[in-house]
């Protein structure tokens, strides 16, 4: 549900859209293939659905005024739906107030490669957006910043967007 139809406001995203192009570049986001969002003092904001990070610009990002996790509603601000990974991140957020910034993305090199480069794996494979994927990372999360979800992807999260955005540019500079 929309609370209203603007743009966030909050001064850090243009960083938030220089994040999106550098892992874009990177390889790991892009083409809809990953989501990155930061904390705010009303909630978080976030990628929109859809949306290219590599090409992404700032009047695309959604703020998420209220989860309602059970019910798998949100109310936002913006001018598109947010990511369909917003409830994940909502349940990381509630969770965690240490975190501030999420970053998730794709890459099969890096899935391929998680045993190798001692990265944590869920568990098992969950639906993306869902409430069981966010507990299996939560349980993750208690040791580590960075973890892959089996057949998915990696979440990456830090108390900044620099902090998030450097786990993810490490173990990329690992992969071999």
């Amino acid at each position: 549900m929309f609370a209203r139809r603007e743009m966030p406001r909050d001064p850090r995203v243009p960083e938030l859209v220089d994040w999106c192009h550098r892992l874009a570049k990177l390889g790991v986001v892009g083409d809809t293939v990953g989501n990155l969002s930061c904390r705010t003092a009303n909630g978080f904001i976030i990628s929109r659905t859809a949306g290219n990070l590599a090409t992404i610009t700032g009047d695309e990002f959604v703020e998420v005024l209220k989860t309602d996790i059970p019910n798998r509603e949100l109310t936002v601000a913006g001018a598109y739906e947010p990511s369909s990974e917003a409830m994940m991140h909502a349940a990381l957020y509630a969770a965690r107030s240490d975190i501030n910034a999420i970053f998730h993305g794709h890459s099969q090199k890096l899935l391929d490669q998680a045993s190798w480069l001692q990265l944590p794996v869920t568990e098992h494979e969950q639906p993306y957006g869902t409430a069981e994927l966010a507990a299996e990372i939560l349980r993750i999360l208690q040791w580590h910043k960075i973890l892959v979800m089996r057949q998915h992807g990696f979440v990456a999260v830090g108390r900044t967007m620099a902090e998030a955005g450097r786990w993810v540019e490490h173990i990329l500079e690992r992969l071999v």
